[in-house]
């Protein structure tokens, strides 16, 4: 094996152009582009392990193909037979390793040609400081020499397009500087070749247009030299809205009257003077279409300009999602504050999010606010401490408004804080800025329905919104208050004036098209929405590629909103990474935070992460989320249950195995169900949806757990709609069990919605696809419910028989539920075959076999029917006694579905006793309670029985009953 000495700088590099690759002294075919380009990403992280995630966001992004992780391996294999061609194809290799956490190039195994150029930049800036003006050139025209073309030429990817626009950035600073010197050394015809080629190549840099301007001036072309400054005005109007810079504004004015400062003789320092007093006015222009953001803006005014005259907020970070608008509050504000702040407005873009460039780094941005305050390009410190510490003193004494648009972070404006008090950083992020010392952050969220009509009605016409009021509120609902896609969508329909609102609107509820519809030019909701996921996913942070995964995982899910437990289950992680994965997202503003831990995704979100789980994840890869989705919900139902009541029965299924959520106490369980609900119901539909068969049957199985909690809380229509898909599914994969269990809990919860004759159909088909099953459990089960509902529909005899042979099958079996369940309906059928002491006998065992067991809802519902017995022998105040004592039990139990029968039924009662009063307490709280259940039956009755004491329900409002 080489020793370390051996391994030094044995590969070189070349990315200052075409890619080469050079190992010890012969060329090296380093394979196809993106191979090429994971050897530049390694590296350029040498010595350091790249993660496998890291290295295909750098390649792919947002756009990795489903054989991303192969290709991965296949460049690995590829660089490792370039670099280690002798360690055959099993090594061990030396160079280019492979950990669990991912790959790594070994420290000083490669060096690059970019490596060589920013050495001799920083040569160069230590030559500027010691004023040796030839050696400054010298080290200049040695780092520009390395460069043979377009850095990183014809790499694809993030990284490279990152990396090229960065080196690009250097080396067009450093083109800069080299002219600067030249102009120095009054060699200025040199100096003007290189500007000239400088200025075409980006005509914005006002730096290298002031160069010039002083190059031609002291060539003799002082005409041109103005002419360059009045074109340079032009276009920056014209691209960015601003006017020039302080600095190129005073090199004009000395050009004009031809100011003895320019002389050309050779000198270590810059020419140009400082003005006594710059004071910038850079903001971009003021939005002319701006609506809604009152109070924002009030509270803004307030921070940076306060009523009272006192110093303003240090720092203010207007923070959102992309497409919030907050560039464009963040300008309408400080234009709203301007004249409290004499000494200047101050606007750097800092591209935190600006695709395929470079984001400013602390020293460029600390140079860019020194020029604009008039420091001379080559006095400011190339030490961003010391260039932080010059622009404390250039702004003590002053009051200026510094607007930093775009930060990528509260990092990259860290420099910035603590100016001198008077003056005001105004910042604009998609990150929070919830930790920057001495900040008030505002997040923007969703404009109004009202405010986003407006906007509309600016953007498109007040007539045309007028013409149509209902889809316009369709269509600011369908833009999720974002005011980017109001933009788009507005831009969409001036495209087409003929186009209505309407039509617009049909493409984007669906969910397929939303994202393409909102489209205009090089404005995308779709591509602000990948830069956010892409920053994460492309960063160096662990943290945040987790968060980028369970951006993309999320979109798996169909689901109103989510919870860190879910996200644990998506991507297969521990709860506590998926705590820290959702409140990243949360800080990103990819996430909105809810209530008890709870979050969801803007509407727009969704539909980008869904799109990103179908690009990213494979088939198997989602459908394995969802089953770990299905496993958390399925395992947390029966735990409630169990936690709520002990008795219930599951039918038998296995989940996939996970933990489920914590659940302290039958309050806890209870209130947890209710608030999952939504989220419970979204995720059994999207699974029996789905082709793969074991999907639709956890699906259908967790619609089949959550009856009980439905009947509990008493959402009938929900076990109805679930029901009913159940029973597709065991249609469409021939499964009789799933078919069996739909039908039955289908005719359950028909029968709490009052349809009977319905519900009898669907519990006859359970009955007979029972027989012969072998499921002697199941079908002693069927018999009874069929029994409750043949009692119902005052079928006594056939009720009776039912019940009668549930009964056998329950002792035969050993099943102390099934004979509960079955004396009961023994009970009401002979209740209503008019044999009261049969019915109380079966009654009362049911009740002591209750008692025993432990079971509240069963002897609840027995001391219901030995109350009905009561009434039936004319002694309504012992029944009203029994119910009394069912209803304490039932609240306590939670047993939400019994409420309206017991209290209708003791309502009777106290008529019968003649309690008035009483009475209609009783049934007016039934009444209440069945219309926001919807349990028709118990509405009727609560409605007969208060018209026979005379009054309607609309006489008043809704008594709390006794009990």
């Amino acid at each position: 094996m080489a020793s370390d000495g051996a391994l030094r700088t044995r590969l070189r590099l070349r990315v200052l152009g075409p890619v080469t690759a050079w190992l010890e002294d012969r060329q090296v075919n380093s394979g196809p582009p993106l191979q090429r380009a994971a050897l530049c990403v390694l590296a350029a992280r040498a010595g350091r392990i790249v993660p496998k995630e890291r290295l295909i966001g750098d390649l792919w992004g947002g756009a990795a193909p489903q054989t991303a992780e192969q290709s991965v391996y296949t460049y690995i294999a590829g660089l490792r037979r370039v670099l280690e061609p002798d360690r055959g194809r099993r090594g061990p290799f030396s160079l280019l390793t492979h950990s669990a956490n991912g790959y790594s190039l070994a420290r000083d195994a490669c060096r690059t040609d970019a490596e060589d150029f920013e050495q001799r930049l920083a040569q160069a800036r230590r030559h500027r400081a010691e004023d040796d003006l030839p050696a400054w050139l010298r080290a200049l025209e040695e780092a520009l020499g390395l460069w043979t073309g377009t850095a990183l030429g014809g790499l694809p990817g993030p990284f490279c397009a990152a990396e090229r626009a960065r080196l690009g950035g250097l080396r067009l600073t450093a083109r800069e500087d080299h002219a600067d010197a030249l102009l120095r050394l009054g060699r200025h015809h040199e100096a003007l070749e290189t500007l000239t080629g400088l200025t075409v190549e980006d005509p914005l840099r006002e730096r290298a247009r002031e160069l010039t301007m002083l190059a031609l001036y002291r060539c003799g072309r002082q005409a041109e030299a103005l002419e360059v400054f009045h074109d340079i005005r032009l276009l920056l109007a014209e691209r960015l809205g601003v006017d020039p810079g302080e600095s190129l504004r005073r090199t004009h004015e000395l050009i004009l009257r031809a100011d003895p400062s320019l002389t050309a003789a050779p000198s270590s320092t810059a020419v140009i003077a400082p003005a006594e007093a710059v004071r910038p006015r850079q903001l971009p222009r003021d939005p002319q279409i701006f609506v809604g953001r009152t109070e924002t803006l009030v509270r803004l005014r307030a921070l940076l300009a306060p009523w009272d005259g006192s110093a303003p907020q240090a720092v203010v970070a207007v923070t959102g999602t992309a497409g919030a608008g907050k560039s464009t509050l963040a300008v309408h504000a400080a234009h709203m504050v301007s004249e409290h702040y004499p000494d200047g407005q101050l606007y750097l873009n800092l591209l935190g999010a600006t695709p395929g460039v470079g984001r400013l780094n602390p020293l460029d941005l600390l140079g860019r606010l020194l020029r604009s305050l008039g420091v001379r390009p080559e006095a400011v410190p190339s030490d961003p401490d010391e260039a932080a510490t010059m622009l404390r003193d250039r702004l003590t004494g002053r009051h200026t408004l510094i607007v930093l648009d775009d930060a990528a972070g509260p990092e990259q404006v860290r420099p910035l804080l603590g100016l001198p008090a008077g003056n005001a950083l105004l910042v604009t992020s998609r990150e929070s800025f919830a930790v920057a010392d001495d900040c008030v952050q505002l997040v923007l969220g969703r404009l109004r329905r009202s405010e986003s009509v407006a906007m509309l009605a600016k953007l498109i016409g007040a007539e045309r919104v007028a013409a149509d009021p209902a889809a316009a509120s369709e269509l600011a609902d369908l833009c999720g208050g974002l005011p980017l896609a109001l933009r788009l969508a507005a831009a969409r329909l001036s495209e087409s004036r003929h186009t209505p609102v309407s039509a617009l609107n049909s493409r984007l509820r669906d969910e397929r098209r939303a994202l393409h519809e909102l489209e205009s030019g090089d404005l995308a909701v779709r591509a602000s929405l990948q830069l956010s996921h892409d920053l994460l996913a492309g960063s160096g942070h662990e943290l945040d590629r987790t968060a980028a995964g369970a951006l993309c995982h999320l979109g798996v899910l169909r689901t109103p909103d989510a919870t860190p437990e879910v996200v644990a289950a998506l991507l297969d992680v521990p709860r506590d990474e998926a705590d820290r994965a959702v409140a990243r997202l949360v800080r990103a503003h990819l996430a909105e935070p809810g209530e008890q831990g709870r979050f969801r995704l803007h509407d727009l979100v969704r539909l980008f992460a869904m799109e990103l789980a179908e690009r990213r994840l494979g088939e198997r890869d989602r459908d394995d989320a969802l089953d770990r989705v299905l496993g958390l919900y399925g395992t947390t139902v029966r735990l409630a249950m169990k936690v709520i009541d002990p008795h219930r029965v599951h039918p038998p299924h296995e989940f996939a195995e996970r933990e489920p959520f914590a659940l302290t106490d039958g309050a806890d369980a209870s209130a947890w169900l209710e608030r999952e609900r939504p989220n419970i119901l979204a995720v059994a539909a999207q699974a029996m949806a789905s082709c793969t068969p074991s999907l639709a049957r956890s699906g259908a199985h967790l619609g089949f757990s959550f009856h009980w909690p439905l009947d509990f809380i008493g959402h009938h229509l929900d076990t109805v709609t679930l029901n009913g898909q159940a029973l597709e599914v065991g249609d469409r994969l021939g499964d009789r069990e799933i078919a069996a269990l739909a039908n039955g809990y289908l005719a359950l919860g028909l029968r709490f919605a009052g349809r009977n004759e319905e519900a009898l159909v669907h519990q006859r088909a359970e009955v007979a696809l029972r027989r012969g099953s072998g499921a002697t459990f199941s079908r002693m089960r069927a018999l009874g419910n069929l029994a409750v509902l043949l009692n119902m529909l005052k079928q006594h005899e056939e009720a009776l028989s039912s019940a009668r042979e549930q009964l056998r099958i329950a002792r035969e079996i050993g099943a102390a539920v099934g004979v509960r369940h079955a004396l009961l309906c023994v009970g009401a059928a002979q209740l209503g075959l008019g044999d009261t002491a049969a019915a109380m006998a079966a009654y009362g065992e049911a009740a002591t076999l209750a008692t025993e067991a432990g079971d509240t809802m069963h002897y609840a519902d027995a001391l219901m029917g030995m109350a009905e017995v009561l009434l039936k022998q004319d002694d309504p105040r012992s029944g009203a006694v029994l119910y009394e004592k069912a209803l304490v039990l039932i609240r306590e139990h939670r047993t939400r579905a019994m409420e309206p029968r017991c209290l209708g039924r003791l309502g009777y009662a106290e008529r019968l006793m003649g309690r008035p009063d009483r009475a209609r307490a009783y049934l007016r709280e039934t009444l209440a309670l069945a219309e926001k259940r919807g349990v028709p039956h118990w509405v009727s009755f609560a409605r007969e029985e208060l018209a026979l004491l005379g009054e309607s329900p609309q006489d008043g409002p809704p008594g709390p009953g006794r009990g």
